[in-house]
């Protein structure tokens, strides 16, 4: 007979104010997630080509800064005064590069969103994902895989010129050398997809390493549709970065798996490994075309050199490429937000480097860009090590496959040149372990529930 157990809101053992203020901020923190989901969506198939839409989910978090500083419901651990002297540190530098090599003010001012508007993400949503909102994160998500899924196909099988596959900017994003569309679901872009599927998927996985009676989806069929639906929308996205994402977060599924130490864990994930060559014979049946252009950027010689140089790239890049400089080229100079108005900036700052890294430094000059990278990679390293901890604890194993799939996109991925979506989908992601970290799984409490407004402030 199945257990069923009985999962308790923590923040109904906490005082009247502070539970109210945890569902307030809980409420802001969904608002701010819906908003990245559907950004896209109405930016490129209602209101096409206003950029300015993408600033539609900074609403939700704006209001969330404003309630925090309102209601006292923030951090005020370490991870504050980090934030803090990289945001004196960039608007400094951001100064000087305004005096000494004339940068625009608009333009730095796009930057500064860019490079530190998300970071405060880290100090007020985490304080309300207890676990019952972070099941309820974790529902949604999953169960949104599948009409997601139902789009991605419909991109997959119509013409790239279709309106369902059109971008913002009236024209599909297509693979190179075929007429085929690169699918991203609801999304404007490829890697702003590529972010949710993997996080999607990593949830998914996590779902398959807990312990059956502790799922959130507690239908087996329902999850295997959603995990297939989410392995599906890998394979036909065209986009090697998915695959990438997708495969890092199957890698720390694996991880979790041993660290658990439970062989019905480890079963369910080599099982999902087995499923690929599946889902891979379906994906041919749905667009032989699209799965033969992506197989020759994976396999072929000339797709596994790029992929080679760019995987390599992004882990020195930013060391050999930038030229020296005390003052950089600027702030907000490789933002796509910043282009109005000079047209040879993105040339300019592409022609550089692709790598968010070495754009980085080339923006803010080698020591300010290199402290803030070097702040940037301890938070990562960080933040996979806590994830670590916490499946060791026994809680919450959703956070090592989530842990190494946002580590290896944060690391040289965009958090500044499209930011907007970018930065604030990989600060919900590594929110939700923080908030893991703060409110563990009900059955591995140590410390009562009254105590934990007190150890997260």
């Amino acid at each position: 007979m199945a257990t069923t157990l009985q999962f308790v809101d923590e923040s109904s053992f906490l005082s009247p104010w502070d539970a109210q203020r945890v569902q307030t901020m809980a409420r802001f923190f969904f608002a701010s997630f819906w908003c990245i989901v559907f950004t896209g969506a109405v930016r490129k198939w209602i209101f096409p080509h206003f950029a300015i839409l993408y600033l539609l989910q900074d609403l939700p978090i704006l209001l969330a800064y404003l309630y925090a500083f309102w209601s006292g419901l923030f951090s005020r651990a370490f991870l504050l005064s980090g934030i803090l002297f990289l945001s004196v540190m960039l608007m400094l530098q951001s100064l000087a590069q305004i005096i000494i090599i004339a940068n625009s003010i608009f333009v730095a001012l796009v930057g500064l969103h860019h490079y530190l508007f998300y970071w405060p993400m880290l100090l007020i949503f985490p304080l309300c994902l207890t676990e019952h909102q972070r099941r309820n994160f974790i529902r949604w998500n999953i169960w949104f895989t599948l009409p997601m899924s139902l789009l991605v196909l419909a991109q997959a099988l119509s013409p790239k010129n279709a309106w369902v596959n059109k971008t913002s900017e009236g024209e599909a994003f297509g693979l190179p050398g075929v007429d085929v569309a690169r699918v991203s679901g609801t999304f404007n872009f490829v890697v702003f997809f590529a972010i949710w599927l993997a996080m999607a998927l990593s949830l998914c996985l996590g779902e398959w390493l807990s312990r059956p009676e502790r799922r959130v989806i507690q239908s087996r069929l329902i999850l295997s549709a959603s995990t297939f639906a989410c392995t599906l929308c890998v394979l036909i996205s065209g986009s090697r970065q998915t695959i990438f994402l997708a495969a890092v977060a199957v890698f720390g599924a694996l991880v979790a798996s041993v660290i658990l130490g439970s062989s019905r864990a480890m079963v369910s994930i080599l099982a999902f490994c087995l499923l690929m060559p599946v889902v891979g014979a379906v994906t041919y049946f749905i667009s032989p075309v699209e799965y033969d252009t992506v197989t020759q950027r994976l396999t072929g010689e000339r797709g596994a050199a790029d992929a080679q140089s760019r995987i390599l790239g992004g882990f020195y890049a930013f060391l050999t490429e930038p030229r020296f400089s005390l003052i950089g080229a600027g702030i907000g100079m490789g933002v796509d937000a910043s282009h109005v108005g000079d047209v040879n900036t993105y040339n300019f700052t592409y022609a550089l480097s692709e790598g968010d890294t070495a754009r980085n430094v080339m923006e803010l000059g080698t020591p300010v860009g290199l402290t803030y990278l070097a702040c940037r990679f301890a938070f990562l390293f960080g933040m996979s090590l806590v994830a670590i901890r916490i499946v060791r604890s026994g809680s919450s194993p959703h956070v090592l496959p989530l842990a190494f799939m946002l580590f290896a996109q944060a690391w040289n991925g965009d958090m500044t040149r499209a930011a907007t979506m970018t930065s604030s989908q990989v600060m919900i992601g590594y929110a939700f372990i923080m908030g893991v970290q703060i409110y563990p799984d009900f059955h591995t409490l140590e410390l009562p529930a009254s105590e934990f407004m007190t150890r997260s402030a």
